[in-house]
Parts: structure tokens; sequence; C-alpha cells
């Protein structure tokens, strides 16, 4: 279960986004907040190479302000589940988005608290992807900073 636990760490590291200026205003800034929260809602998914090297994915579901994340197997079977809430702040110049409450385990009758809030920036692509920049918020250990593609569920079938 630590192993698990670790790995959400290590890997979610929420800090699952580009860090780039955001050119709006505070107050413009403030008001998309509510309607980049709505385009988050959805499941999200990228494809990751686990530590040892085998595929995986890292699947992100948004529902209102509350998520779950997964990691799934190369036979899609769930290594690690995390749920939570979520919401989206400014910090300096950038968008982020803060993941809380966090529950952690190998499957919902191993979630364990974890003692930490992740916050990850981001940015929505062009082509309708999001772009998740984690492990930059501050240094944790066995935790690489990372920069994710998420695509959409439907995006990631076509």
């Amino acid at each position: 279960m630590k192993s698990n636990k670790t790995s959400f760490i290590a890997t979610f590291s929420l800090a699952t986004f580009l860090t780039i200026p955001i050119l709006a205003g505070p107050s413009q800034a403030k008001e998309g907040t509510a309607s980049e929260l709505e385009t988050f809602q959805g499941k999200w998914s990228a494809p990751r190479t686990s530590d040892n090297g085998q595929p995986c994915t890292h699947q992100l579901e948004i529902s209102k302000n509350k998520f779950t994340f997964r990691i799934l197997d190369a036979d899609n079977q769930t290594k690690l589940l995390a749920q939570g809430e979520v919401k989206l702040d400014k910090t300096g110049p950038f968008q982020t988005i803060v993941f809380s409450n966090i529950k952690a385990g190998g499957s919902k009758a191993e979630l364990d608290e974890i003692d930490d809030t992740y916050t990850a920036i981001y940015k929505f692509g062009e082509d309708g992807s999001m772009l998740l920049v984690t492990n930059f918020d501050k240094d944790r250990e066995n935790q690489k900073p990372s920069l994710d593609v998420y695509k959409k569920a439907t995006q990631a079938l076509k």
C-alpha cells in the first residue's frame, strides 16, 4: 500500500499543465474560472510509461469540484486510485488547478488520506488537449516534475 501512495505522489504530483502567462487581466481571469472549470468536466487520459518501463495510462476525471485520478496498467487494470476536491486558481501569471482533500490507494476500499495539496499549472491546447505541469509547486521526495498531455475520452478514441 505504501508503494501505491508513493507512486501516486510521485506520478500525480499533481503537480498531472504548460506554463505560459495569462493575457487576460485579473478581473477577466477571475470571470473565466467558472467557464474554465466547465472545460475540465469529463474524463481525460494521458498515455505514459511507468517507472519500470511499462506502458500505462493516467486518467483524470473531473465532476463539478471533485476529481478521480487513476493509473491503469497495459491491461486496463487500476494500479492506483485517488479522489479529492479540485479548484481553479491563479498563481502569479499562471492558471493553476489545486487538488486537495486527497485520498489514495489501490482501490476504493483501500483509500487513505494524503496529507498534501498539489498545485499544477494548466493550459488547454488549440486541439482540445490539456497540458498539465506537475511537481513544480514544491519539492517532494521521489517526485519528478512532468509535463503530460491529456485528451478528453472522446478525443482519445479518434
